[in-house]
């Protein structure tokens, strides 16, 4: 057995919070063809928390792994489904998983929801992306999951954080885009393109 198989199998067998901590790259780096195997099976056993290190030991396979999964586990409010559907978007380009991940978005329970915005913002920057990120400012309770939205309209600008007033601007700018006042919000909303371009 080689030193990164034995460096797996200990991270697998890891509980509790040091379970949660996941993998690290030297465990999958220089295993045999067998290892490999091996590995695959038991990263497809924790699906969909092992989603990235399935697609780092082999894309082909886990894309179809995957696909399958996101099918069976999608609708599910407690289910990890957005890291299936965002390393999909990544890996095959199909744009139907963002999609998924927008539409999906309100079945979630509230922990998993700012986790859902993440997910989103690290799929491509489109014209659904900004939408998504608008209605989230506009209508979302969960105030960690609006405030990342706020944050990602703006990334998705290329907003300058250069200089020191650029920054204070930033802030400014994410102050309104979640002030509690929804005439604030929609004010400010306004004011972004279909490409979340700042326009006014």
């Amino acid at each position: 057995m080689t030193i990164a198989f034995d460096t797996f199998m200990a991270q697998y067998n890891r509980t509790g919070s040091e379970k949660a901590d996941g993998y690290t790259r030297d465990a999958f780096e220089g295993l045999t063809e067998s290892e490999r195997e091996t590995v695959f099976q038991l990263l497809v056993s924790e699906l969909p928390y092992s989603t990235e290190w399935l697609f780092f030991v082999d894309p082909v396979r886990a894309t179809a792994v995957a696909k399958e999964a996101e099918q069976k586990l999608r609708g599910d409010s407690y289910e990890h489904v957005f890291l299936l559907q965002e390393y999909l978007v990544k890996y095959s380009g199909d744009l139907r998983y963002q999609e998924h991940l927008i539409e999906d978005y309100p079945a979630y329970v509230d922990r998993l929801k700012p986790l859902v915005v993440d997910a989103v913002a690290r799929t491509p920057a489109n014209e659904s992306t900004v939408a998504f990120f608008k209605k989230i400012i506009l209508i979302e309770t969960n105030k960690s999951a609006s405030n990342r939205a706020a944050q990602w309209l703006l990334m998705t600008t290329e907003f300058s954080r250069g200089a020191e007033a650029d920054e204070q601007r930033y802030l400014d700018l994410v102050d309104q885009l979640t002030d509690p006042d929804f005439d604030v919000r929609r004010h400010m909303v306004s004011r972004f393109d279909i490409g979340g371009k700042l326009v006014h």
